[in-house]
């Protein structure tokens, strides 16, 4: 949904409904979950709500997410070194 708003600049629940083919319910849900998460934000016109991203607390979870990968592959690398250096020592046991 949030690659489709971006990519339309504005969507309505109705228009997000028959993209994804989901009832009016499921896609209401999924907005408010992302309203919540502030990542979009919604404006009123007359009977319409659009949706529109959220691009400052988009740029927040990408900054989060970057540093938690950079951690994460620190720590798979060190679990590789270590993984090799178990099967080095058990290669010279026996």
């Amino acid at each position: 949904m949030l690659a489709t708003i971006s990519r339309k600049g504005a969507c309505s629940a109705g228009e997000l409904g028959v993209l994804f083919e989901s009832s009016q319910p499921t896609i209401s849900k999924h907005l408010r979950v992302l309203e919540q998460a502030q990542l979009i934000t919604r404006h009123v016109e007359g009977r319409r709500h659009m949706f529109r991203l959220q691009p400052t607390q988009l740029r927040q979870a990408r900054a989060w997410l970057e540093r938690h990968l950079a951690f994460w592959e620190g720590s798979l690398d060190q679990l590789e070194g270590l993984l090799e250096e178990l099967k080095q020592a058990e290669g010279k046991r026996e």
